[in-house]
This record gives structure tokens, C-alpha cells and sequence, in this order.
């Protein structure tokens, strides 16, 4: 049971830590114009790495006590194999549809 809850930490994780780093680059191709190209991609390419290290720790911290919490409330209240199941899906389908957006700015409404 523990290595799958680090399964899922660490999938979240990773998935969690690419949306913010998104976000961050983003930005950073909206400021392109400020600077040159190749300047505008070394500053890119060192605030990522700046940033994705802490984010990435700070996620996973949040992620894996979240995770945990979690998971003892569901499995207390649906059984554990059942309770692990439901969280895993609800996160991922949350994480899913967050990406659905993200890529092709669609819902999961408009999809099914």
C-alpha cells in the first residue's frame, strides 16, 4: 500500500509542478519582446530551473500530506482498496480535466 501512495504522490506531483512551471513560461513567452531572443531563452531556461527545484519539493510536500489525509478518510469511510481507488480517479480526472483545458480549452462536460 505505501508504494502505491508514493505512486501517486509522485504522479500528481510531477503533473501538479508541470502546470505550475506552465504557468511560469507563460509568462515569460509573454515578455519576449522585452528582451532578445536568446536572452529572453537563458533567463527562461535558469528561472525554471530556479524555480521547478522549490516547486517541485513545496508540491510534493502538499501533495503527499493531502494524499495521506485523504486516503485515511476515504478508506475509513468506503473500505481501503475502494477509498484508494476513488481518490486516485477523482484526482486524476480533476488533474485530467485541467489539462483538457490547459492544451485544448475544452471541459470535460464538452468532451463526454
Amino acid at each position: 500500500m505505501r508504494n502505491v501512495t508514493r505512486a501517486i504522490v509522485f504522479t500528481v506531483t510531477v503533473l501538479v509542478s508541470y502546470l505550475c512551471t506552465g504557468l511560469l513560461e507563460e509568462y515569460l513567452l509573454g515578455e519576449t519582446e522585452r528582451f532578445r531572443p536568446v536572452t529572453a531563452t537563458l533567463l527562461g531556461m535558469g528561472v525554471i530551473v530556479l524555480i521547478f527545484v522549490p516547486i517541485f519539493s513545496l508540491t510534493e510536500r502538499i501533495t503527499e500530506s493531502i494524499v495521506a489525509s485523504s486516503l485515511k478518510h476515504t478508506s475509513r469511510g468506503a473500505g481501503r482498496i475502494i477509498g484508494i481507488v476513488l481518490f486516485t480517479l477523482l484526482v486524476f480526472a480533476t488533474l485530467f480535466a485541467i489539462y483538457l483545458n490547459k492544451w485544448f480549452g475544452l471541459s470535460l462536460g464538452e468532451v463526454l
